[in-house]
């Protein structure tokens, strides 16, 4: 249960009272004992529950001492049975994954323990008054568009489906390689390509790989899908943004055999020679959590170190 409220800034959502939080994530012992103490007691004043996952504990190395209201200790990729939202601990790559291994579309709250924190909403300062505005009047829910890649062809038998809130990549499995794609959009042949790769990048995923291959940074709140080629040979061809009902197939023709697929950087699917990777909207949505401040130009501005004169 959740109790979503409207107002002129979008869409909050807010826990029910005793409403079960699902802890995951990848920071190491020292970080999370830091603000394990203080995550108990600011869920605990909000009148919320909680379950770790099996991987973070070990991890972190928690002591029966440090899980004595913990209602069950599950794998990550069952986190989300019988929880109403998921707590991400770590860096974008930690709310990718939780985002990833959902089985239904739950919230997640990102704390931020890493080193850029795009996606996540509060930092281990702020831990406290970021759940004192979780209970008691609910956070920013903005809902981000997702892509599915389904893999086709090249060996009999093998197929792939994948969704990915960031991007979706085909590159080269061997270093100083180029591979060779044939792209299709909507039925009709958009390019064909020999370089470095290929990446499909939501809005959400615009300011990651994508940014650094050269492409557009997009305001999250859109729907569309960014293509952008990595080192083309060839000049011309270049970033397009597309609508977001577009699909996009690319056939696979490098000779050297040794192709990779990748999606928000957590699978590595070998390709093989002809296979077809097929890119479009995903069925799911990322539900993300965030405090009304600061913004997405606010975020653009400090991580990309846009206030600082030359």
């Amino acid at each position: 249960m959740h109790c979503p409220s409207d107002n002129k800034d979008g869409t909050r959502w807010k826990p029910a009272e005793g409403a079960v939080v699902g802890i995951r994530g990848t920071v190491r012992a020292e970080g999370l004992r830091q603000v394990w103490p203080g995550l108990l007691e600011g869920l605990k004043a909000c009148g919320l529950r909680y379950q770790v996952s099996r991987e973070l504990a070990a991890r972190a190395r928690l002591r029966d001492d440090e899980l004595l209201d913990c209602l069950a200790l599950r794998a990550e990729c069952t986190l989300d049975e019988g929880a109403e939202v998921i707590l991400s601990l770590g860096g974008d790559g930690s709310l990718l994954a939780a985002v990833g291994d959902l089985r239904r579309d739950l919230p997640v709250l990102g704390l931020h323990m890493g080193s850029m924190g795009y996606l996540t909403a509060a930092t281990p300062e702020d831990l406290r008054t970021c759940l004192e505005e979780l209970g008691r009047q609910g956070l920013m829910e903005e809902r981000r568009l997702m892509l599915r890649a389904v893999v086709e062809g090249g060996h009999p038998g093998e197929s792939l489906c994948v969704d990915a809130l960031n991007d979706v990549v085909i590159t080269s499995g061997l270093p100083g390689r180029v591979v060779r794609l044939v792209t299709r959009l909507d039925d009709e042949t958009l390019f064909m390509m020999t370089g470095d790769g290929l990446i499909h990048a939501t809005p959400t995923g615009s300011t990651a790989y994508n940014l650094g291959g050269g492409g557009p940074i997009l305001d999250p709140a859109m729907e569309a899908i960014v293509l952008t080629p990595v080192m083309p040979h060839s000049v011309s061809v270049r970033p397009i943004v597309l609508s977001p009902g577009a699909r996009i197939e690319t056939e696979v023709r490098s000779r050297h055999g040794r192709m990779l697929l990748s999606a928000d950087g957590r699978l590595n699917r070998p390709l093989a020679e002809g296979a077809t990777v097929r890119v479009e909207r995903s069925p799911r949505v990322a539900r993300l959590l965030k405090r009304a401040r600061p913004g997405f130009v606010g975020v653009l501005r400090d991580k990309l170190k846009w206030n600082q004169e030359d």
